[in-house]
């Protein structure tokens, strides 16, 4: 099933892309369920959709960036790392043990974003990773994410530097 909300981003996603000179292929998704099995990934509804309709920017990704500074990270690239992770919501800090799948490089791994997919593969929470252990939660939509992305919206580079003590690695 798909989010008619995330359909219309996507297009204008893929419009963007395509203004830049970057591919955004679409990919089948059974191609895109059999890469989730070979690799492991456990990858939520909204990002099965981004997958089918573009697959990130193969054609950046690993070396080049867009005009914005971003790299989408391409299937076949996914990165899951499982770790302790001090999640912040709202500024309060949760140390937890989780799963978190990269999805996009900023400006060649300033920063990362990534995603936590719930124990039901139908929720997750998107993030920035700005150093290693740290996942400050940005939404729980990727049609707002990739909708920030395309405005360039400030909230994509809220990656706080208050960090109470304990979630400084």
């Amino acid at each position: 099933m798909t989010d008619p909300a995330l359909s219309a981003v996507l297009a204008d996603l893929a419009s963007s892309w395509q203004r830049q000179g970057i591919a955004g292929p679409a990919l089948p998704a059974a191609y895109v369920k059999e890469v989730c099995a070979v690799r492991g990934l456990i990858l939520p509804p909204d990002f099965h959709q981004f997958y089918c309709a573009v697959n990130g920017t193969p054609g950046l990704y690993p070396n080049w960036l867009d005009e914005k500074g971003f790299s989408f990270l391409p299937i076949e690239a996914l990165e899951t790392r499982r770790g302790l992770l001090h999640i912040i919501p709202d500024n309060v800090t949760t140390k937890a043990r989780q799963q978190v799948t990269v999805f996009v490089d900023y400006m060649h791994r300033s920063w990362e974003y990534g995603f936590i997919a719930a124990e039901n593969e139908t929720g997750y929470l998107i993030g920035i990773i700005p150093s290693e252990g740290i996942f400050k939660v940005l939404t729980s939509s990727l049609t707002t994410f990739l909708a920030w992305y395309l405005r360039d919206a400030d909230e994509l580079y809220d990656y706080g530097s208050d960090y109470p003590p304990e979630a400084v690695p």
